[in-house]
């Protein structure tokens, strides 16, 4: 699986970048650290995957409209 390594989480154990997409991450995919010798995993919380996606979307939208030239203005 390709990682985008531009993104990363740090580990919880040993404070590395995990490297992780923010699709796989709402679809439950657990990623782990690249350190060698340290076991540690992230994934997301089911409880927090409606928040995410929101925040996720919201972003989205918000960089849309940064990108969209100004009414009434052509690229």
């Amino acid at each position: 699986m390709l990682l985008n390594h531009n993104q990363t989480i740090p580990c919880p154990v040993c404070k590395t970048g995990i490297p992780f997409e923010t699709k796989l991450l709402l679809q439950g995919v657990k990623f782990t650290c690249p350190n060698p010798g340290c076991d540690a995993a992230i994934s997301l919380a089911d409880e927090s995957k409606e928040l995410v996606q929101k925040t996720v979307e919201t972003f989205e939208a918000a960089k849309g409209r940064i990108s969209a030239p100004p009414a009434g203005q052509s690229t």
